[in-house]
């Protein structure tokens, strides 16, 4: 058992820290007061070749890993503890990889080459107005004609569809849609890729609107209403009807990208945490030096190092599925580790950011201590995203005790 990474892995950790230095840490905090575009931070990323790491290289990517690409979701966190960046990453990794497995060939080369261009965003519509968690419950409708569906209904928190908008060339949403009754549950789900901005121009069919996010404010969560919006049926993803499984998939993947992007803001709060109760003195003593505090620290170190350790084994099984196909690992497996790793990172880290605005004191609470930015990204991960942390221990209890019996 080796717990190093791999040579490949370690240059390529480097190359992040590098790049993260340069343009990231520089820049996350005018980021989150909108002074910076993010845009910016992304093209960068595509001249550096970070973007589409575990694509396939006849679509521009890497031939990577979803390993590779949970190391660079760290290191980004840890540069933008907002997670806008990060946040910006793991979903224009996860579901890009999803057209990527289950596209037609003409709409991945369409596609995957511009996400790795930094001129194309793909993410996720799934969440309505009554609800997320309860995919089965879908109400957006798809309506077939001949050759294409027509989307009527509503998608909320959806992350980037200003963001497309306003700096993109292309893009669109992983979007989950109804095309049978509704008494069939899941089993009349269809997975679109539904495209909303082409070649520059932006498509007809839908409007949608912003909200204020308190947190990770350099990323704009939307809401998106179809009212007619044409979908070829080339932008199908997989059999119609079977949407469900796809879905699954790419909460799957995004999931352990998630608990990524939570050790990186994590160890970024830890330091900054160290670094403040040795300097910070009361009653003539350093605060670290009260056991309390001390203790409390040497707690939340060895946690995130369970939870290092429990995301990146839950990226080599995704990668042992995903890309190497290796049939001793199932798919149960996959989205049992990934849940447990995302329930656990997400927790830790929103634990270690309330911590710290303790230790902290009242000088957490401006903007300038930045320890609050920190909190409030990795809070949109804790109240839902990909799922609650409740939902995580649903997805774990029903895979290891049996779906009868919860």
């Amino acid at each position: 058992m080796d717990f190093n990474l791999s040579q490949e892995e370690e240059l390529f950790r480097r190359s992040v820290v590098e790049f993260a230095e340069r343009y990231v840490k520089p820049n996350w905090v005018l980021v989150d007061d909108g002074k910076y575009p993010l845009i910016n931070i992304v093209k960068r990323m595509s001249e550096s070749g970070l973007l589409g790491v575990p694509f396939n290289s006849r679509y521009g990517g890497q031939d990577g890993s979803f390993t590779m690409s949970a190391i660079a979701t760290e290191e980004l966190a840890y540069a933008d503890p907002s997670l806008a960046t990060p946040v910006f990453y793991l979903l224009n990794t996860a579901w890009p990889f999803i057209v990527q497995r289950y596209g037609r060939e003409e709409v991945k080369e369409e596609a995957l080459p511009r996400v790795v261009k930094g001129v194309g965003f793909i993410g996720i519509a799934s969440t309505e107005p009554q609800g997320g968690s309860d995919v089965a419950s879908t109400r957006l409708e798809a309506r077939r004609s001949d050759d294409s569906w027509s989307l009527y209904g509503e998608k909320n928190i959806v992350t980037g569809v200003s963001l497309i908008i306003n700096d993109m060339d292309y893009g669109g949403f992983v979007t989950i849609a109804r095309t049978a009754p509704p008494e069939t549950r899941h089993r009349g789900l269809t997975t679109l890729l539904a495209l909303v901005k082409k070649d520059g121009v932006v498509l007809n069919g839908f409007d949608y609107g912003s909200y204020e996010d308190i947190g990770r404010r350099g990323l704009a969560t939307n809401y998106i209403r179809f009212n007619g919006l044409t979908v070829k049926e080339s932008y199908t993803l997989g059999e119609v009807n079977a949407g469900f499984k796809i879905l699954m998939e790419g909460f799957d993947i995004a999931r352990v990208l998630i608990a990524a992007a939570s050790i990186g803001v994590t160890r970024w709060l830890l330091d900054q945490s160290r670094d403040w109760i040795k300097s910070r003195v009361v009653f003539n003593k350093p605060i670290a030096s009260y056991q309390s505090i001390s203790f409390k620290y040497a707690e939340l170190a060895t946690r995130l190092e369970q939870a290092r350790l429990l995301t990146y084994k839950a990226a080599w099984l995704t990668d042992r599925y995903f890309i190497l196909n290796d049939s001793s690992v199932d798919i149960l497996t996959v989205a049992t580790f990934n849940a447990m790793a995302k329930m656990t990172a997400v927790e830790l880290a929103v634990e270690t950011a309330l911590e710290a605005m303790r230790w902290f004191g009242g000088a957490s609470y401006f903007k300038e201590s930045n320890i609050a930015r920190a909190l409030l990204g990795a809070l949109s991960y804790y109240v839902g995203a990909e799922g609650t942390g409740n939902i995580m221990r649903l997805i774990v209890a029903r895979n290891l005790i049996g779906r009868e019996v919860t």
